[in-house]
Protein backbone atom coordinates (compact mmCIF):
# COMPACT_ATOMS: atom_id res chain seq x y z
CA UNK A 1 0.00 0.00 0.00
CA UNK A 2 2.79 2.44 0.95
CA UNK A 3 4.35 2.31 -2.54
CA UNK A 4 1.11 3.58 -4.07
CA UNK A 5 1.07 6.70 -1.92
CA UNK A 6 2.50 9.95 -3.23
CA UNK A 7 4.74 12.28 -1.24
CA UNK A 8 3.14 14.96 0.94
CA UNK A 9 4.36 18.37 2.18
CA UNK A 10 4.88 16.69 5.56
CA UNK A 11 7.64 14.56 4.00
CA UNK A 12 9.67 17.69 3.24
CA UNK A 13 8.70 19.88 6.21
CA UNK A 14 8.54 18.00 9.49
CA UNK A 15 5.52 18.81 11.67
CA UNK A 16 6.60 18.74 15.32
CA UNK A 17 4.92 15.94 17.25
CA UNK A 18 3.98 16.31 20.88
CA UNK A 19 1.48 15.05 23.43
CA UNK A 20 -2.08 16.34 23.72
CA UNK A 21 -3.23 15.66 27.26
CA UNK A 22 -6.94 15.77 26.45
CA UNK A 23 -6.62 12.91 23.93
CA UNK A 24 -5.38 10.36 26.47
CA UNK A 25 -7.69 7.32 26.84
CA UNK A 26 -7.75 7.81 30.61
CA UNK A 27 -9.12 11.33 30.14
CA UNK A 28 -11.59 10.28 27.44
CA UNK A 29 -12.73 7.32 29.53
CA UNK A 30 -13.18 9.59 32.53
CA UNK A 31 -15.61 11.89 30.70
CA UNK A 32 -17.44 8.92 29.17
CA UNK A 33 -17.87 7.42 32.65
CA UNK A 34 -19.04 10.76 34.01
CA UNK A 35 -21.81 10.89 31.40
CA UNK A 36 -23.01 7.35 32.06
CA UNK A 37 -21.07 5.26 29.54
CA UNK A 38 -19.03 2.11 30.23
CA UNK A 39 -15.75 2.77 28.38
CA UNK A 40 -12.76 0.45 28.29
CA UNK A 41 -10.07 1.29 30.87
CA UNK A 42 -6.92 2.95 29.56
CA UNK A 43 -4.89 0.02 30.89
CA UNK A 44 -6.62 -2.44 28.51
CA UNK A 45 -7.96 -0.80 25.39
CA UNK A 46 -7.43 -0.31 21.63
CA UNK A 47 -6.63 3.18 20.34
CA UNK A 48 -6.54 4.43 16.73
CA UNK A 49 -5.04 7.79 15.80
CA UNK A 50 -5.73 9.21 12.35
CA UNK A 51 -2.96 11.54 11.23
CA UNK A 52 -0.55 10.34 13.91
CA UNK A 53 2.48 12.06 12.39
CA UNK A 54 5.71 10.99 14.01
CA UNK A 55 3.79 9.42 16.90
CA UNK A 56 4.54 12.26 19.30
CA UNK A 57 1.14 11.77 20.92
CA UNK A 58 0.62 8.04 20.40
CA UNK A 59 4.00 6.62 21.46
CA UNK A 60 3.82 8.09 25.01
CA UNK A 61 0.35 6.52 25.41
CA UNK A 62 1.73 3.15 24.31
CA UNK A 63 4.66 3.56 26.70
CA UNK A 64 2.36 4.38 29.62
CA UNK A 65 -0.10 1.52 28.89
CA UNK A 66 1.84 -1.58 27.83
CA UNK A 67 -1.24 -3.87 27.99
CA UNK A 68 -3.17 -1.73 25.50
CA UNK A 69 -2.86 -1.66 21.69
CA UNK A 70 -2.20 1.47 19.66
CA UNK A 71 -2.45 1.98 15.90
CA UNK A 72 -1.50 5.17 14.08
CA UNK A 73 -1.91 6.00 10.40
CA UNK A 74 -0.39 8.85 8.43
CA UNK A 75 0.04 9.74 4.76
CA UNK A 76 3.65 10.88 5.22
CA UNK A 77 6.04 7.96 4.74
CA UNK A 78 9.05 9.94 6.00
CA UNK A 79 7.20 10.83 9.19
CA UNK A 80 6.03 7.26 9.79
CA UNK A 81 9.58 5.94 9.32
CA UNK A 82 10.82 8.40 11.92
CA UNK A 83 8.05 7.38 14.30
CA UNK A 84 8.84 3.69 13.86
CA UNK A 85 12.47 4.38 14.71
CA UNK A 86 11.39 6.15 17.91
CA UNK A 87 9.09 3.26 18.83
CA UNK A 88 11.93 0.77 18.33
CA UNK A 89 14.23 2.84 20.54
CA UNK A 90 11.64 2.59 23.32
CA UNK A 91 11.13 -1.13 22.76
CA UNK A 92 7.39 -0.67 22.19
CA UNK A 93 5.69 -3.85 20.98
CA UNK A 94 2.13 -2.58 21.46
CA UNK A 95 2.08 0.14 18.79
CA UNK A 96 1.85 0.02 14.98
CA UNK A 97 2.52 3.08 12.85
CA UNK A 98 1.18 2.58 9.32
CA UNK A 99 2.00 4.52 6.17
CA UNK A 100 -1.60 4.64 5.07
CA UNK A 101 -4.22 6.93 3.55
CA UNK A 102 -7.19 7.61 5.82
CA UNK A 103 -9.37 6.67 2.86
CA UNK A 104 -7.99 3.11 3.11
CA UNK A 105 -8.88 2.53 6.77
CA UNK A 106 -11.65 -0.07 6.74
CA UNK A 107 -13.34 -2.79 8.76
CA UNK A 108 -10.18 -4.92 8.58
CA UNK A 109 -8.57 -2.62 11.13
CA UNK A 110 -11.07 -3.88 13.71
CA UNK A 111 -12.84 -1.92 16.41
CA UNK A 112 -11.25 0.59 18.73
CA UNK A 113 -12.26 1.85 22.16
CA UNK A 114 -10.83 5.27 21.41
CA UNK A 115 -10.33 6.98 18.05
CA UNK A 116 -8.43 10.27 18.11
CA UNK A 117 -7.63 12.75 15.38
CA UNK A 118 -6.06 16.03 16.36
CA UNK A 119 -6.60 18.88 13.88
CA UNK A 120 -6.84 16.66 10.79
CA UNK A 121 -10.55 17.34 10.22
CA UNK A 122 -9.82 20.98 9.34
CA UNK A 123 -6.91 20.25 6.98
CA UNK A 124 -8.25 17.60 4.61
CA UNK A 125 -10.69 17.66 1.66
CA UNK A 126 -14.41 17.05 2.19
CA UNK A 127 -14.16 13.48 0.88
CA UNK A 128 -11.61 12.63 3.58
CA UNK A 129 -13.77 14.26 6.27
CA UNK A 130 -16.62 12.09 5.10
CA UNK A 131 -14.45 8.98 5.35
CA UNK A 132 -13.30 10.02 8.82
CA UNK A 133 -16.89 10.11 10.06
CA UNK A 134 -17.47 6.67 8.54
CA UNK A 135 -14.43 5.36 10.42
CA UNK A 136 -15.70 6.91 13.66
CA UNK A 137 -19.00 5.10 13.15
CA UNK A 138 -17.81 1.76 11.79
CA UNK A 139 -14.58 1.22 13.76
CA UNK A 140 -15.69 2.56 17.15
CA UNK A 141 -16.60 -0.02 19.82
CA UNK A 142 -20.13 0.16 21.33
CA UNK A 143 -19.04 2.28 24.32
CA UNK A 144 -16.12 3.88 22.50
CA UNK A 145 -15.21 7.56 22.39
CA UNK A 146 -14.00 9.57 19.41
CA UNK A 147 -11.92 12.75 19.83
CA UNK A 148 -11.91 15.13 16.86
CA UNK A 149 -10.41 18.62 17.03
CA UNK A 150 -10.60 21.38 14.42
CA UNK A 151 -10.42 25.11 13.83
CA UNK A 152 -13.68 26.62 14.98
CA UNK A 153 -15.77 29.68 14.39
CA UNK A 154 -16.37 32.39 15.44
CA UNK A 155 -12.69 33.23 16.19
CA UNK A 156 -11.43 31.55 13.03
CA UNK A 157 -13.22 34.18 10.95
CA UNK A 158 -10.55 36.68 12.07
CA UNK A 159 -7.83 34.08 11.59
CA UNK A 160 -9.10 33.49 8.05
CA UNK A 161 -8.76 37.21 7.30
CA UNK A 162 -5.04 36.90 7.95
CA UNK A 163 -4.82 33.54 6.15
CA UNK A 164 -6.37 34.94 2.98
CA UNK A 165 -3.89 37.80 2.92
CA UNK A 166 -0.87 35.58 3.63
CA UNK A 167 -1.96 33.01 1.04
CA UNK A 168 -2.36 35.70 -1.64
CA UNK A 169 0.98 37.29 -0.82
CA UNK A 170 2.84 33.94 -0.90
CA UNK A 171 0.88 32.32 -3.74
CA UNK A 172 3.96 31.85 -5.95
CA UNK A 173 6.32 30.66 -3.20
CA UNK A 174 6.17 26.87 -2.72
CA UNK A 175 9.18 26.50 -0.38
CA UNK A 176 8.74 26.97 3.37
CA UNK A 177 11.94 28.98 3.81
CA UNK A 178 10.55 31.57 1.38
CA UNK A 179 6.85 31.30 2.18
CA UNK A 180 6.96 31.69 5.96
CA UNK A 181 9.15 34.85 6.12
CA UNK A 182 6.99 36.53 3.49
CA UNK A 183 3.81 35.56 5.35
CA UNK A 184 5.18 37.25 8.45
CA UNK A 185 6.34 40.23 6.43
CA UNK A 186 2.90 40.92 4.96
CA UNK A 187 1.29 40.63 8.39
CA UNK A 188 3.84 43.07 9.82
CA UNK A 189 3.08 45.51 6.99
CA UNK A 190 -0.68 45.19 7.46
CA UNK A 191 -0.48 45.57 11.24
CA UNK A 192 1.46 48.80 10.81
CA UNK A 193 -0.43 50.13 7.79
CA UNK A 194 -3.97 49.59 9.12
CA UNK A 195 -5.55 52.24 11.35
CA UNK A 196 -5.07 51.48 15.03
CA UNK A 197 -8.47 52.91 16.02
CA UNK A 198 -10.46 50.59 13.72
CA UNK A 199 -11.75 47.05 14.22
CA UNK A 200 -9.77 45.92 11.18
CA UNK A 201 -6.58 47.45 12.56
CA UNK A 202 -7.06 45.73 15.90
CA UNK A 203 -7.56 42.38 14.16
CA UNK A 204 -4.44 42.84 12.01
CA UNK A 205 -2.33 43.60 15.09
CA UNK A 206 -3.75 40.65 16.99
CA UNK A 207 -3.17 38.28 14.08
CA UNK A 208 0.36 39.60 13.54
CA UNK A 209 1.16 38.82 17.18
CA UNK A 210 -0.27 35.31 16.77
CA UNK A 211 1.69 34.66 13.57
CA UNK A 212 4.94 35.85 15.16
CA UNK A 213 4.50 33.39 18.05
CA UNK A 214 3.78 30.43 15.76
CA UNK A 215 6.78 28.26 14.87
CA UNK A 216 7.70 28.06 11.19
CA UNK A 217 6.59 24.49 10.54
CA UNK A 218 3.20 24.98 12.18
CA UNK A 219 2.59 28.25 10.32
CA UNK A 220 3.48 26.54 7.04
CA UNK A 221 1.24 23.51 7.52
CA UNK A 222 -1.66 25.13 9.39
CA UNK A 223 -2.12 28.72 8.21
CA UNK A 224 -0.59 28.43 4.75
CA UNK A 225 -2.55 25.31 3.79
CA UNK A 226 -5.16 26.33 1.23
CA UNK A 227 -7.40 23.40 2.21
CA UNK A 228 -7.77 24.55 5.82
CA UNK A 229 -11.38 25.13 6.86
CA UNK A 230 -13.00 26.08 10.15
CA UNK A 231 -16.40 24.93 11.42
CA UNK A 232 -19.10 25.81 13.85
CA UNK A 233 -19.63 23.10 16.45
CA UNK A 234 -23.16 22.34 15.30
CA UNK A 235 -21.98 21.64 11.73
CA UNK A 236 -19.57 18.95 12.92
CA UNK A 237 -22.20 17.44 15.23
CA UNK A 238 -24.76 17.40 12.41
CA UNK A 239 -22.20 15.73 10.15
CA UNK A 240 -21.58 13.12 12.86
CA UNK A 241 -25.34 12.51 13.29
CA UNK A 242 -25.62 11.48 9.64
CA UNK A 243 -23.25 8.64 10.52
CA UNK A 244 -25.16 7.52 13.61
CA UNK A 245 -22.98 9.40 16.11
CA UNK A 246 -23.92 11.88 18.84
CA UNK A 247 -22.19 14.70 20.70
CA UNK A 248 -20.75 13.53 23.99
CA UNK A 249 -19.12 16.74 25.22
CA UNK A 250 -16.20 19.09 24.86
CA UNK A 251 -12.93 17.36 25.78
CA UNK A 252 -12.24 20.05 28.37
CA UNK A 253 -14.66 19.50 31.25
CA UNK A 254 -14.06 22.93 32.80
CA UNK A 255 -15.75 24.57 29.80
CA UNK A 256 -19.02 23.51 31.44
CA UNK A 257 -18.25 25.84 34.31
CA UNK A 258 -20.22 29.09 34.08
CA UNK A 259 -18.96 30.70 37.29
CA UNK A 260 -16.74 33.18 35.45
CA UNK A 261 -19.57 34.71 33.39
CA UNK A 262 -21.72 37.71 34.38
CA UNK A 263 -24.97 36.77 36.08
CA UNK A 264 -27.14 37.59 33.06
CA UNK A 265 -24.99 35.40 30.79
CA UNK A 266 -25.14 32.49 33.26
CA UNK A 267 -28.90 32.85 33.47
CA UNK A 268 -29.28 32.47 29.71
CA UNK A 269 -26.89 29.53 29.33
CA UNK A 270 -28.36 27.69 32.31
CA UNK A 271 -31.81 27.72 30.68
CA UNK A 272 -30.82 25.16 28.07
CA UNK A 273 -32.37 21.75 28.89
CA UNK A 274 -30.31 18.58 28.97
CA UNK A 275 -31.45 17.54 25.49
CA UNK A 276 -29.97 20.78 24.08
CA UNK A 277 -26.52 20.17 25.57
CA UNK A 278 -24.78 20.87 22.24
CA UNK A 279 -26.76 24.05 21.59
CA UNK A 280 -25.62 25.48 24.93
CA UNK A 281 -22.01 24.76 24.02
CA UNK A 282 -22.51 26.42 20.63
CA UNK A 283 -23.86 29.60 22.19
CA UNK A 284 -21.01 29.51 24.70
CA UNK A 285 -18.59 29.47 21.74
CA UNK A 286 -20.34 32.59 20.44
CA UNK A 287 -19.87 34.30 23.80
CA UNK A 288 -16.22 33.24 24.16
CA UNK A 289 -15.18 33.81 20.55
CA UNK A 290 -13.85 30.25 20.62
CA UNK A 291 -11.39 29.30 17.87
CA UNK A 292 -10.40 25.67 18.36
CA UNK A 293 -12.76 22.84 19.22
CA UNK A 294 -12.00 19.49 20.86
CA UNK A 295 -15.20 17.54 20.32
CA UNK A 296 -16.02 14.10 21.74
CA UNK A 297 -18.44 11.81 19.90
CA UNK A 298 -20.00 8.44 20.71
CA UNK A 299 -22.61 6.14 19.18
CA UNK A 300 -26.05 7.69 18.83
CA UNK A 301 -28.01 4.93 20.53
CA UNK A 302 -26.32 5.36 23.91
CA UNK A 303 -28.36 7.06 26.65
CA UNK A 304 -26.23 9.75 28.29
CA UNK A 305 -26.53 11.16 31.79
CA UNK A 306 -26.15 14.89 31.38
CA UNK A 307 -26.74 16.04 34.96
CA UNK A 308 -23.50 15.97 36.92
CA UNK A 309 -24.18 15.43 40.61
CA UNK A 310 -21.84 16.97 43.15
CA UNK A 311 -20.97 13.52 44.46
CA UNK A 312 -19.25 12.58 41.19
CA UNK A 313 -15.90 13.57 42.76
CA UNK A 314 -16.20 10.49 45.00
CA UNK A 315 -16.01 8.22 41.91
CA UNK A 316 -12.65 9.38 40.62
CA UNK A 317 -9.00 9.90 41.51
CA UNK A 318 -8.21 13.55 42.23
CA UNK A 319 -5.07 15.51 41.33
CA UNK A 320 -4.26 19.04 42.40
CA UNK A 321 -1.25 21.32 42.80
CA UNK A 322 -2.60 23.29 45.75
CA UNK A 323 0.52 24.52 47.55
CA UNK A 324 0.49 27.02 50.45
CA UNK A 325 1.53 30.55 49.52
CA UNK A 326 3.05 31.13 52.95
CA UNK A 327 5.17 28.57 54.76
CA UNK A 328 3.82 29.75 58.10
CA UNK A 329 0.29 28.44 58.75
CA UNK A 330 -1.93 26.72 61.28
CA UNK A 331 -4.19 23.90 60.15
CA UNK A 332 -6.22 23.41 63.33
CA UNK A 333 -7.77 26.86 63.73
CA UNK A 334 -10.09 28.94 61.52
CA UNK A 335 -7.39 31.29 60.24
CA UNK A 336 -7.34 32.01 56.53
CA UNK A 337 -4.82 30.03 54.45
CA UNK A 338 -3.89 30.86 50.86
CA UNK A 339 -3.04 28.19 48.27
CA UNK A 340 -1.56 28.62 44.81
CA UNK A 341 -2.55 26.32 41.93
CA UNK A 342 -0.55 25.22 38.90
CA UNK A 343 -2.50 27.70 36.78
CA UNK A 344 -1.30 30.52 39.04
CA UNK A 345 -4.60 31.36 40.71
CA UNK A 346 -4.92 31.74 44.47
CA UNK A 347 -7.48 30.00 46.70
CA UNK A 348 -8.28 31.02 50.25
CA UNK A 349 -9.83 28.66 52.82
CA UNK A 350 -10.20 28.73 56.59
CA UNK A 351 -11.89 25.49 57.63
CA UNK A 352 -9.31 23.07 59.13
CA UNK A 353 -10.42 20.04 57.06
CA UNK A 354 -10.27 22.01 53.80
CA UNK A 355 -6.87 23.47 54.63
CA UNK A 356 -5.57 20.02 55.46
CA UNK A 357 -7.06 18.46 52.29
CA UNK A 358 -5.61 21.16 50.01
CA UNK A 359 -2.23 20.67 51.65
CA UNK A 360 -2.46 16.89 51.10
CA UNK A 361 -3.31 17.35 47.42
CA UNK A 362 -0.34 19.65 46.86
CA UNK A 363 2.10 17.45 48.74
CA UNK A 364 0.90 14.31 46.97
CA UNK A 365 1.05 15.77 43.43
CA UNK A 366 1.55 14.32 40.86
CA UNK A 367 0.13 11.19 42.49
CA UNK A 368 -3.65 10.94 42.47
CA UNK A 369 -5.82 10.27 45.50
CA UNK A 370 -9.30 8.82 45.70
CA UNK A 371 -11.74 10.96 47.64
CA UNK A 372 -11.68 8.53 50.56
CA UNK A 373 -7.86 8.57 50.60
CA UNK A 374 -7.87 12.36 50.56
CA UNK A 375 -10.38 12.50 53.40
CA UNK A 376 -8.46 9.95 55.47
CA UNK A 377 -5.10 11.70 54.97
CA UNK A 378 -6.51 15.15 55.67
CA UNK A 379 -8.22 13.93 58.85
CA UNK A 380 -5.09 12.10 60.06
CA UNK A 381 -3.04 15.23 59.49
CA UNK A 382 -5.39 17.11 61.81
CA UNK A 383 -5.75 14.25 64.30
CA UNK A 384 -2.60 12.05 64.20
CA UNK A 385 -3.95 9.82 67.00
CA UNK A 386 -7.09 9.20 64.89
CA UNK A 387 -9.31 9.72 67.93
CA UNK A 388 -12.33 11.04 66.05
CA UNK A 389 -13.88 10.65 62.63
CA UNK A 390 -14.79 13.70 60.51
CA UNK A 391 -18.37 14.89 60.90
CA UNK A 392 -20.81 14.26 58.06
CA UNK A 393 -21.26 17.99 57.44
CA UNK A 394 -17.48 18.38 57.13
CA UNK A 395 -17.35 15.53 54.59
CA UNK A 396 -20.09 17.20 52.57
CA UNK A 397 -18.14 20.46 52.69
CA UNK A 398 -15.07 18.68 51.30
CA UNK A 399 -17.20 17.08 48.55
CA UNK A 400 -18.52 20.51 47.61
CA UNK A 401 -15.03 22.04 47.63
CA UNK A 402 -13.63 19.31 45.36
CA UNK A 403 -16.66 19.66 43.08
CA UNK A 404 -16.05 23.39 42.69
CA UNK A 405 -12.34 22.88 42.01
CA UNK A 406 -13.02 20.06 39.53
CA UNK A 407 -15.58 22.16 37.64
CA UNK A 408 -13.15 25.08 37.41
CA UNK A 409 -10.26 22.87 36.31
CA UNK A 410 -8.14 23.63 39.38
CA UNK A 411 -8.37 19.94 40.35
CA UNK A 412 -8.44 17.22 37.70
CA UNK A 413 -10.15 13.87 38.07
CA UNK A 414 -9.44 10.53 36.43
CA UNK A 415 -11.10 7.13 36.34
CA UNK A 416 -7.74 5.28 36.46
CA UNK A 417 -4.83 6.15 38.72
CA UNK A 418 -1.73 7.16 36.69
CA UNK A 419 1.23 4.86 37.23
CA UNK A 420 3.99 7.03 38.68
CA UNK A 421 5.74 7.63 41.99
CA UNK A 422 6.75 10.62 44.06
CA UNK A 423 9.09 8.58 46.26
CA UNK A 424 12.79 9.04 45.53
CA UNK A 425 14.30 5.56 45.76
CA UNK A 426 17.86 4.53 46.60
CA UNK A 427 18.44 4.06 42.86
CA UNK A 428 16.22 6.70 41.22
CA UNK A 429 14.48 5.68 38.00
CA UNK A 430 13.08 8.20 35.53
CA UNK A 431 10.74 7.33 32.69
CA UNK A 432 12.63 5.82 29.74
CA UNK A 433 10.49 7.92 27.42
CA UNK A 434 11.56 11.18 29.06
CA UNK A 435 15.20 10.05 29.18
CA UNK A 436 15.18 9.32 25.46
CA UNK A 437 13.45 12.61 24.65
CA UNK A 438 15.96 14.57 26.74
CA UNK A 439 18.78 13.40 24.45
CA UNK A 440 17.58 15.87 21.82
CA UNK A 441 15.32 18.39 23.58
CA UNK A 442 14.57 19.98 26.94
CA UNK A 443 10.85 19.36 26.32
CA UNK A 444 9.90 15.90 27.59
CA UNK A 445 6.70 13.98 28.34
CA UNK A 446 5.81 13.09 31.91
CA UNK A 447 3.75 10.15 33.12
CA UNK A 448 0.57 12.26 33.18
CA UNK A 449 0.82 12.68 29.39
CA UNK A 450 1.89 16.30 29.74
CA UNK A 451 4.77 18.20 28.17
CA UNK A 452 7.21 19.55 30.77
CA UNK A 453 10.28 21.69 30.17
CA UNK A 454 13.59 20.82 31.81
CA UNK A 455 15.66 23.80 32.88
CA UNK A 456 18.70 23.30 30.61
CA UNK A 457 21.03 20.78 28.99
CA UNK A 458 22.58 19.96 32.36
CA UNK A 459 19.16 18.92 33.66
CA UNK A 460 18.80 16.69 30.57
CA UNK A 461 22.13 15.03 31.34
CA UNK A 462 21.11 14.36 34.94
CA UNK A 463 17.77 12.90 33.83
CA UNK A 464 19.56 10.53 31.46
CA UNK A 465 21.56 9.15 34.42
CA UNK A 466 18.39 8.13 36.27
CA UNK A 467 18.13 4.63 34.80
CA UNK A 468 17.71 2.82 38.13
CA UNK A 469 21.25 1.38 38.18
CA UNK A 470 23.02 4.12 40.16
CA UNK A 471 22.89 4.93 43.85
CA UNK A 472 22.78 8.54 45.03
CA UNK A 473 26.55 8.61 45.59
CA UNK A 474 27.21 7.05 42.20
CA UNK A 475 25.01 9.70 40.58
CA UNK A 476 26.95 12.45 42.37
CA UNK A 477 30.24 10.94 41.19
CA UNK A 478 29.02 10.68 37.58
CA UNK A 479 27.69 14.24 37.62
CA UNK A 480 31.04 15.45 38.93
CA UNK A 481 32.88 13.62 36.13
CA UNK A 482 30.55 15.11 33.53
CA UNK A 483 31.03 18.64 34.85
CA UNK A 484 34.79 18.24 34.91
CA UNK A 485 34.82 16.89 31.34
CA UNK A 486 32.70 19.78 30.07
CA UNK A 487 34.80 22.42 31.81
CA UNK A 488 38.00 20.81 30.50
CA UNK A 489 36.59 20.76 26.96
CA UNK A 490 35.71 24.43 27.26
CA UNK A 491 39.25 25.13 28.53
CA UNK A 492 37.73 26.43 31.71
CA UNK A 493 39.87 24.26 33.96
CA UNK A 494 38.86 24.20 37.59
CA UNK A 495 39.45 22.08 40.63
CA UNK A 496 37.37 18.94 41.08
CA UNK A 497 33.68 19.93 41.57
CA UNK A 498 32.68 20.38 45.19
CA UNK A 499 30.97 17.17 46.40
CA UNK A 500 28.52 19.00 48.67
CA UNK A 501 27.53 21.37 45.88
CA UNK A 502 26.87 18.55 43.40
CA UNK A 503 25.06 16.51 46.05
CA UNK A 504 22.73 19.42 46.82
CA UNK A 505 22.15 19.99 43.10
CA UNK A 506 21.11 16.34 42.70
CA UNK A 507 18.74 16.51 45.67
CA UNK A 508 17.04 19.57 44.19
CA UNK A 509 16.79 17.92 40.76
CA UNK A 510 15.31 14.70 42.14
CA UNK A 511 12.68 16.67 44.03
CA UNK A 512 11.87 18.62 40.85
CA UNK A 513 11.71 15.44 38.74
CA UNK A 514 9.34 13.94 41.28
CA UNK A 515 7.02 16.94 41.13
CA UNK A 516 7.16 16.97 37.33
CA UNK A 517 5.86 13.39 37.18
CA UNK A 518 9.02 11.95 35.65
CA UNK A 519 9.86 9.25 38.21
CA UNK A 520 8.65 5.67 38.08
CA UNK A 521 9.23 2.60 40.20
Amino acid sequence: MASQLSATPYDDVFYPGRVYELTHPNHLGTLATLYGMRPAPAERCRVLELGCGVGGNLLPMAFQNPESEFVGVDLSGVTIARGRSNAAALGLANVKLLHCDIMDVDAGFGQFDYIITHGVYSWVPQAVRERMMSIFSENLSPHGVCYVSYNAHPFSHTRDLARDMMLFHTRDLPEMNHKVPQARAIMKFLSEASKADTVHGAIMRDQYNRVMKTIDEVLFHDDLNELAEAFLLHRVVEHAAKHGLQYLSDAEFSRRNLAGYPEQVRAVLQRFPDDEFMARDQYQDFVDGHGFRRTLLCHGGLPLRRRVDMDFVRQFYLLGTTDPVDGEFCLTDASDMQFRTQEGSTLGVSHPLLKSAYLCLGRTWPRALSFDELLEQANRQLDPANTKLPREQDIRMLVEAMYVLACSGEVSFQVSRPNLTTAISDRPLASLLARKQSESDTLVTNLLHQSVRLEDEQACRILQLLDGTRSFEQLVAEMSRQRQAIESHEQNLRDEPDHALVSNMLKIFLKTASKLGLLTS
